[in-house]
């Protein structure tokens, strides 16, 4: 279950993505109902993944919230399940989930992707100590849960990482461009300015991604202009794929304090952009905050570099436009790490051997092979 789907009727986000792949792959080895929350009720089905789309109700202005939803009929689909996953704490749907299965005697699990209101109660009491496992999608993750006090969270914490469709995000036969590429949201703890900042010597820039802060779209409008920046706002996945692909490298350049002020400490709890750009043999730039170190080693398969640094950003760019030989090689070793380490088979496998208490709770082990 989530909040919200990877849609035009509701979201596009790696918090989004990541379920969707996840069910997905889940529902290759396991009967599985992905259950999320819209302004109609739907049923569908992708491929052997039933969808169930839930009509939002509940209190105004606050479970009618499109990041914080609740339905009637969730009783009803944790009733029918055998276990519960809910992805995103702190949201009255997680909620009333994770009392469902209590009341119903099943085995529950939440993944943290990000998210959370304010208006939940498990802000105020103690339900989600009442979860089998909290399943953290990197080790970053699970070092922030660990900082909570015991009677907030469940005791077992286990990462079972991130994944990427490797058929769909691969090398293609397109020729390498100079653009230098940005995918996600534009929201300030991606540090686009930054990246922006970092073109001062005229290359070409390509921003793909979806304004959900008029402010600071604004401000990244206005530092763009007369440079060889490019906005993309609705590229579908095949479109992505061919971005990907032509592009010299992807850069996400995010912070933990941006440009407004407002310090966070979840800019990046995986990064699902670096893993579709490695799969697609395409090298990457990250900077040295929450998970992206996990990700990428460092001039190996792409560089790392410190956060809030725009002549950094500028410098690692360079290097891979007037060393051509090297970003394909980097860009090879990047898909490698990808299909070694980061495919959505072993992520859903790692998932459900967690339902099953099969992960050993045991975090220095699991972090040394376990993103």
């Amino acid at each position: 279950m989530s909040p919200t789907w990877f849609g035009d009727d509701s979201f596009v986000g790696g918090a989004e993505r990541y379920v969707r792949e996840l069910t997905r792959a889940s529902a290759q080895i396991a009967d599985v109902t992905w259950a999320s929350f819209g302004d109609r009720a739907d049923s569908r089905r992708d491929g052997p993944l039933v969808v169930e789309i839930l009509r939002r109700r509940g209190l105004p202005g606050v479970s009618r919230l499109a990041t914080n939803p609740l339905s009637f009929r969730l009783a009803g689909l944790v009733r029918a399940a055998d276990v519960v996953h809910c992805h995103q704490p702190y949201t009255l749907s997680t909620d009333a989930a994770l009392v469902a299965a209590r009341l119903l005697r099943k085995r529950a699990f939440v993944t943290d992707l990000g998210g959370g209101h304010r208006w939940a109660l498990s802000k105020a009491l103690p339900l989600m100590a009442g979860a089998d496992a909290l399943l953290l999608i990197s080790g970053y993750s699970r070092r922030l849960w660990l900082e909570a006090p015991a009677s907030a969270r469940p005791s077992r914490l286990e990462v079972i990482g991130g994944g990427v469709d490797t058929n769909r995000f691969s090398p293609g036969t397109a020729v390498r461009s100079d653009e230098t590429l940005f995918v996600g949201r534009l929201l300030p703890h991606k540090g686009v300015n930054y990246l922006i900042d970092a073109m001062a010597d005229g290359a070409p820039l390509r921003i793909v991604g979806r304004p959900y802060d008029p402010g600071f779209f604004a401000t990244l409008r206005s530092m763009a202009a007369g440079r060889r920046v490019a906005f993309e706002h609705d590229a579908d996945d095949d479109a992505l794929v061919e971005r990907y692909r032509r592009a010299l490298v992807t850069v996400l350049p995010s912070v933990y304090t941006p440009v407004d002020g407002r310090t966070t400490r979840q800019p990046e709890l995986l990064g699902l952009v670096v893993l579709e750009s490695m799969a697609c043999g395409t090298p990457v730039i990250v900077t040295d905050v929450a998970s992206l170190p996990e990700l990428v080693e460092d001039g190996v398969n792409g560089f790392i570099v410190p956060p809030n640094d725009a002549a950094a950003i500028g410098e690692k760019i360079r290097f891979l436009r007037d060393h051509p030989t090297a970003a394909d090689e980097m860009g090879r070793r990047a898909r490698t790490a990808v299909l070694d380490r980061f495919t959505w088979r072993a992520v859903a496998a790692r998932c459900l051997d967690a339902y099953q208490g099969r992960l050993v709770d045991d975090a220095g082990a699991r972090e040394a092979r376990t993103p």
